[in-house]
C-alpha cells in the first residue's frame, strides 16, 4: 500500500506521528521498518523525538550520541549509526537531550542528515514527537515524502483528529 502513496519513488523518507503520546508511535515505526527490512529493503529508523529519546530501549542499544549529537556537529554519521541486529535495519537514536531541539530540527544540519540517509536507506523511517506536544513533527513533515498519523482507539481525543484534519485539508501537513 506504501507503494500507492510513493508512486515511482524508489527511496523515501516516512514520518510517523500521531497526536498524543502512547498511540503507538514507536510501535507501528519499528513494525514497518522491520517489514521493510526483511522484505530486503535497505532501512533506517531515526528517533527524532531529542526531547524523550526512548527507541534505543527497544533494540537495547546506546543513546549516548545520535541525532542530536550529529546535528550539534558532534558527531559524523557513521559514528551515530548503530546497527539494530536485524538485517537491512538499521538505527540512528535521539541522542542526549540537547536545550534546543527545535532548533536543531530546522537547521540545514538537518537537511544535510536527511540527505546523506536518503542516499544510503531505501526506507528512512522517521519516528517522531506526537503533533499536539510540540512543533518538531510539523518541521519534519515537510522535510518527508510520506507521513503517517497512528491514532488509537478509546484512547486518541476526537478533538485532536479534527485539528490534525484541518492541518491536512489547510495544506499544513500532507
Amino acid at each position: 500500500n506504501l507503494t500507492y502513496f510513493l508512486g515511482e519513488k524508489k527511496r523515501a523518507v516516512i514520518l510517523i506521528t500521531s497526536s498524543i503520546s502512547g498511540e503507538g508511535k514507536t510501535f507501528t515505526t519499528i513494525n514497518l521498518a522491520t517489514v521493510l527490512a526483511l522484505s530486503g529493503k535497505k532501512t533506517l529508523i531515526v528517533g527524532a523525538d531529542l526531547r524523550k529519546p526512548k527507541l534505543y530501549n527497544d533494540f537495547d542499544l546506546s543513546n549516548e550520541k545520535g541525532l542530536s549529537t550529529y546535528l550539534a556537529d558532534l558527531n559524523s554519521f557513521d559514528d551515530i549509526l548503530q546497527p539494530t541486529g536485524v538485517a537491512n535495519l538499521d538505527l540512528i537514536t535521539g541522542g542526549p537531550v540537547p536545550p534546543n531541539p527545535s532548533e536543531l530540527v530546522l537547521s540545514t544540519k538537518m537537511e544535510e542528515f536527511l540527505e546523506e540517509s536518503r542516499k544510503r536507506y531505501e526506507f528512512v523511517i522517521i519516528d517522531s514527537p506526537p503533533l499536539a506536544i510540540v512543533a518538531d513533527a510539523f518541521l519534519l513533515a515537510d522535510r518527508a515524502d510520506h507521513m503517517i498519523f497512528v491514532t488509537r482507539q478509546d484512547y486518541t481525543p476526537k478533538g485532536l483528529l479534527r485539528s490534525v484534519n484541518e492541518y491536512y485539508v489547510t495544506g499544513r501537513l500532507k
